[in-house]
């Protein structure tokens, strides 16, 4: 009976904790527009840098690293286990230590949808309506209405609207 309590005290605590996390995350942003949803399992590094519209959903497990600025459009889904990274590092090995990061900004369009384990790489513009097939890798543009699958992503077909 003791235990019982203690673990639906140690519950409720967890959920007021995760949700004072999430709370606090999308005070630190650049803009958050409403109705968003982030997973308190979600990472974010450089919050600052992060602008997201209207109506988003970002689920767990996903890590955005937005340091270099990732700008994610009204509308946008983003399953889990997801990667974005608006960060690198320089190619020649003798200076990835010394020299600071990279960054490139990503700009995710509107009504995007993202599935799991998709990674984002720096510099990518995914257009509005756009899919990006589960477990595929970004590593250029991708065209407004557009399904792209596979790692690197390439064009599936067209997104009918």
């Amino acid at each position: 009976m003791v235990i019982n309590i203690f673990y639906r005290a140690f519950d409720r605590l967890m959920r007021e904790y995760d949700d004072f996390r999430v709370r606090r995350i999308k005070r630190s942003l650049k803009s958050c527009g409403e109705r968003v949803y982030i997973s308190s399992k979600c990472i974010i590094w450089g919050e600052s840098e992060l602008q997201l519209g209207d109506d988003i959903g970002i689920n767990s497990f996903t890590h955005i690293f937005a340091t270099g600025g990732v700008k994610i459009g009204s509308g946008t889904l983003i399953s889990s286990n997801c990667s974005i990274a608006s960060v690198t590092h320089p190619i020649n090995s003798s200076k990835r230590i010394q020299e600071p990061q990279i960054e490139k900004s990503v700009i995710i369009g509107k009504n995007v949808w993202i599935g799991t384990g998709a990674i984002i790489l720096p510099g990518v513009t995914i257009g509005d309506h756009a899919i990006v097939g589960a477990g595929s890798v970004v590593t250029k543009d991708v065209a407004e209405k557009t399904i792209v699958v596979g790692n690197p992503a390439k064009f599936l077909r067209n997104v009918e609207i």
